[in-house]
Parts: C-alpha cells; structure tokens; sequence
C-alpha cells in the first residue's frame, strides 16, 4: 500500500511545485522532493520575481519624474532582496559542504517565498470583509504583517533544515544570515530619500 507520498523526482504535471509549497508549508519534509535541482528549475523559480521587477521598472517611467524615483525603489527592492538572501545562501551552503543540495533547496525557497504573502493577502481579504471599510485598522493590518513575518521566519528555517540536511541550529543560523542583510537594507532605505517603507508599501498603510 502507497503512501501517497512523493518520492525521490518530483512528481510529474504542472502540480508538482503547488504540492511542494503545499507540504513544505505545512511542516512536511517529502515536499522538497517536488523541486527539481538544477539551474533551470532556479531560474524558473526566480522568473516572477524578475518579471515583477521589470514591470516595475516600466512602470515607474510612466509615472511623473517627481514619484520616478520612489517607483524604480518599489520595483527592484524585492529582486535585491531576493539576490541577496541567494547570495548568503550559497555562501553558507558552501560552509557546510551542502553544494550540491543548494539548488533544489534555493527552487524551493523561492517558490515557498510567496506563500507568506499570498496567506497574508487572503488574510486581509477576509478582513476588510469582516470589517468593511474604514473599520480595518492600520494597527490590525500590521499585526497581520508580523504574523505573516513570523511565518516566513519559520518556513525559512523549515526549508533550509530540509533542503540542506542540516541540524536546526545551522538552519537558524542560515535564517538569520539571511534576515539581517534584508532587514538593514530595509531600514537604510528608510533613512534616506527617498525614504521607501516596506511595510507601508506592502499594507497600504498610511504614513
């Protein structure tokens, strides 16, 4: 009798990533087996962030010239961010003689990246229709986006136990590695013109 579980190639068909991002989420290890190694299955995975940043980029020149530079930030914040926590990475994967393994697992980081925010999406969908209009508060809008960045701290160690076979304390490590970069590009960004707030921009907060 089957298990039903995925084995050691990632299952055929177009579902193979959904169920990956689907069982990783939920704290199942077999998931990792639904992502391909390679750098085909990481430049797939890294594909809709690109997009994103180069719609980003066209659109900021469509803009008046006094909102042109606070759209180019907005648009290629997210792809630094994302080519900075691969870099990081990479590296410490190399530390811990997981090369090999980094691929796979750096494909299924990327796509697990967008399950915080698709979760968080819903999450405020579901709340502006519990509490239509101006009921929504920018504090529990906020508390959705520190619950929603809780999650990806703990997906980030999850993946990262999974995909490079390490022990929890390396993957905390690896979290951190990660976060830190990000989170003091952020703040910098914050600090100097033209002062770019992530979690204003992601919520729709006022300032």
């Amino acid at each position: 009798m089957t298990s039903g579980r995925p084995g050691p190639f990632p299952p055929n068909g177009n579902m193979a990533i959904p169920l990956g991002v689907w069982l990783l989420g939920r704290g199942r290890s077999e998931g990792i087996s639904c992502f391909a190694p390679g750098a085909g299955a990481l430049l797939a995975a890294l594909a809709p962030t690109i997009a994103l940043a180069v719609i980003g980029v066209w659109m900021a020149f469509m803009v008046p010239s006094s909102e042109r530079i606070m759209g180019l930030t907005r648009a290629v914040v997210p792809l630094v961010c994302t080519l900075l926590q691969l870099v990081v990475s990479e590296l410490y994967a190399r530390m811990l003689n997981r090369t090999g393994l980094w691929s796979r697992y750096a494909t299924a980081s990327l796509w697990c990246g967008w399950l915080p925010l698709a979760m968080l999406i819903v999450a405020q969908g579901v709340l502006h229709l519990v509490l239509p209009g101006t009921a929504v508060s920018d504090q529990a809008l906020a508390g959705l986006a520190f619950g929603a960045q809780l999650y990806t701290l703990w997906l980030t160690w999850y993946v990262t136990r999974v995909g490079l076979v390490t022990t929890g304390w390396q993957a905390f490590v690896m979290t951190a590695l990660q976060t830190a970069p990000v989170g003091i590009l952020l703040w910098v960004l914050w600090l100097l013109p033209p002062h770019y707030n992530a979690v204003v921009d992601l919520l729709g907060l006022s300032s």
